[in-house]
Parts: C-alpha cells; structure tokens; sequence
C-alpha cells in the first residue's frame, strides 16, 4: 500500500510549484522592470485610484495601468497596456475599417478607433493577467513589445497605402 501511495505523493509535490500563485506587482516594480529592458520616459502616478506607468518603447508612448490591486502597496495581479496613433489624414470610416482589420488578424491586442479634438485616433489595447503564472517579468514585456511593433507597421502601412491612393487619384485628374 505505501509503494501504490509514494508515486501519487512525488506527482503531488512535483506539482506544488507549479500552483503556486505569481507575486503580484506594484507599479514601482513595474517600472523597474521595463527600465532594465530598455523602455524611456517612465513616470509612475495614479489615476482613478489604479497605479499608471507612462512609457516610451519603439518610439511610442503607452499606458500600463495596473489592475486587479490589493492592499497598501497596490500589488497587482493583471496590466492593461495601451498606445494611441494620431491618425489625422484619416476619416471616421476608415480609422474604424483599420481598427476592424486589426482585430481580425492574429494577435492578442485589441484596436479601437476614437476621435480626438485634432483628429482620428487608433488605439490598441493589450490585457495581461498572471496569477498563477511566473512572475511579471521579461515574457510579459516581450509580447507587450510584439504586439505594439505590429500595431505600429500597420499605421504605417496604412499610412502609406493612403499616400498612395492619393497619389494615383492626383495623377488621374
């Protein structure tokens, strides 16, 4: 009986770290984090009573606003990284048709459009949540990075296919 118990009690605590839960995060952290991998501008506050970190990576600014907090140190357990991309030579339709695009494709992050006071806006937005998984770190940045790099080639090409109807359109009249 022993012998049938021991091989179900090493699977057991073979098991143990893996449920264990991840260390929550503060945005001091946080900033900490994306510092070491070579992000700018970071400036930590709160808004709304969540912690927010400002960033510069790949040239564009974003938001990291921390959810799912507990105590004192606001300790998070999911991020909500968001970048907008003034979009002003482009109409209503057409930011929504990108946005539209965008979510169709492959990656996680969702693109929205929006209407600023000096024009069309795309954002994109980017939800991680690691209870239960490793600790906040190198992997959760890196699909953060991955995912705004391919946001920002699709403004670009977008940006570009328009230039170049405008020009065929010029060169038609």
């Amino acid at each position: 009986m022993f012998w049938r118990a021991t091989p179900t009690l090493l699977l057991l605590v073979a098991a143990l770290p893996c449920m264990s839960a991840a260390e929550p995060i503060t945005v001091t952290q946080l900033r900490d984090e994306f510092a070491k991998r070579g992000t700018e501008a970071l400036d930590v506050a709160y808004f709304d009573g969540h912690p927010v970190m400002t960033g510069e990576m790949l040239g564009q600014t974003f938001d990291a606003v921390l959810r799912e907090c507990e105590g004192p140190q606001k300790a998070c357990q999911a991020v909500r990284y968001v970048s907008c991309r003034e979009m002003p030579d482009f109409s209503r339709i057409e930011t929504l048709e990108i946005a539209n695009t965008h979510n169709t494709g492959y990656g996680k992050a969702t693109a929205y459009a929006e209407e600023k006071w000096f024009g069309q806006v795309i954002c994109i937005r980017l939800q991680q949540e690691f209870p239960g998984e490793e600790k906040f770190g190198l992997n959760q940045i890196f699909e953060w990075q991955i995912e705004l790099e391919d946001f920002l080639q699709e403004m670009d090409d977008a940006e570009t296919d328009k230039l170049a109807a405008n020009v065929l359109d010029n060169s038609a009249d």
